[in-house]
């Protein structure tokens, strides 16, 4: 089982040797399946550190320079973004002869590690890992009638996933590992289906053809395919097999239209948010201003329907302020998570489904609790990604 780097959380390797002059780091980085002698081609840094003032040991910290090789992206599809990360020690005496056996910590920095756009928080400790096959935190998931809820597990560590309705299981997922990059973050759908979350979009991908009308668009609001309440995710970590319990409710039909919010969360897996109240939309514009002159001193004269005050550089920019449901109150980890994210994605759950991306504005929140607020809701206001007016050369 590769050890997992979340490399927005630093990562460190130390060598020490009584003898220790100097350490070079050979930095492998791909992805794929996996190599047990990776291409000259992955060599990504080559790094040489002498030790300081007698201590015998060397640090590099690796995660800043692997991160710059993830590219985690959301265009409607649930995809693995995780690369494979081989760092090869060589520790050298002052004569320049290699040191055979040098302690490294890590001590299985020799094996292959798995790379992640991930973090640890501060009370977790140095070199954060995470071996519990359920790649989101634990609480409370929400989902809308007839749309999927998707769970990210790690392939490395986890067996199966049991989908379950009013105590019956509904469908029940194995899991395997080829030990390619492209799958080490699997996304699992309660109707089996992570691409396909709607009956619309179900009908278009198994090739039919959808036809818009009220008698179909009752149908929708009946057939609720992808019902569960609960998710038992069993894995296997280093010592045992054990299951985590994900419980999940559905949100009632609502006036409002729902809006699904995607985001990278501290595991480095795409994790979804519904919003299914009121939504606020408003454009924001900047510009310069200067002042023009008008005059026309070839007639002596000037044209009175001419700008004096002229516009410059005028971009907009769309916002939109997003507000949950009465949500449960283990689902502020979640809040919490979103709010750390740099990479957030909107999606109007309507017959197109199109993606916008969007950039947080809110910059503070308060976690509300039941004991103090009674009833637990969160407003959060975001920024469109993108100007309004296309400016792309």
């Amino acid at each position: 089982m590769a050890k997992i780097i979340n490399t927005r959380s630093p990562f460190y390797i130390k060598v020490y040797h009584a003898d220790l002059f100097e350490a070079k780091l050979e930095l492998y980085i791909y992805e794929g399946a996996k190599d047990t002698s990776p291409d000259t081609a992955d060599l990504k840094y080559t790094i040489q550190k002498a030790e300081l003032e007698g201590n015998n040991y060397v640090v590099f910290e690796i995660s800043e320079l692997i991160r710059d090789y993830i590219e985690t992206k959301y265009d409607g599809e649930y995809d693995s973004y995780t690369v494979w990360v081989n760092p090869v020690i060589t520790a050298f005496e002052s004569d320049g002869s290699t040191i055979s056996s040098p302690t490294v910590t890590p001590s299985d920095y020799s094996d292959q590690f798995i790379a992640t756009d991930g973090y640890g928080y501060f009370e977790e400790g140095i070199n954060p890992d995470f071996d519990e096959g359920l790649m989101m935190s634990e609480g409370t998931i929400y989902r809308v009638n007839d749309r999927s809820v998707n769970i990210p597990v790690s392939a490395e560590t986890t067996n199966s996933l049991v989908f379950r309705l009013n105590g019956e299981t509904v469908s029940s997922i194995t899991i395997s590992d080829d030990d390619n990059t492209n799958q080490k973050i699997q996304y699992i759908a309660s109707d089996s289906n992570s691409t396909a979350d709607s009956y619309k979009e179900r009908v278009l991908e198994a090739g039919g053809v959808f036809e818009d009308n009220s008698l179909l668009e009752a149908f929708e609001d009946v057939v609720d395919i992808g019902a569960v309440d609960e998710v038992w995710v069993n894995y296997t970590n280093a010592t045992e097999t054990r299951t985590k319990i994900l419980k999940v409710k559905t949100f009632d039909c609502s006036k409002y239209e729902p809006i699904r919010v995607t985001f990278v969360n501290k595991y480095g897996a795409l994790q979804d948010l519904y919003f299914t109240r009121r939504s606020n939309e408003s454009l924001n514009i900047k510009k310069e201003d200067y002042k023009a002159s008008v005059m026309d001193f070839a007639n002596f004269s000037y044209d009175t329907s001419e700008h004096q005050m002229r516009t410059l550089n005028l971009v907009g920019n769309d916002s939109i302020t997003l507000n949950t449901d009465y949500i449960d109150e283990s689902c502020n980890e979640h809040i919490k998570q979103l709010m750390l994210s740099e990479q957030v994605w909107m999606t109007r759950l309507t017959d197109e489904e199109k993606i916008v991306p969007l950039k947080l504005k809110t910059q503070s929140l308060q976690l509300k609790k039941r004991v103090n607020d009674k009833l637990v809701q969160y407003s959060m206001e975001f920024d469109v990604a993108v100007d309004k007016i296309n400016n792309i050369r």
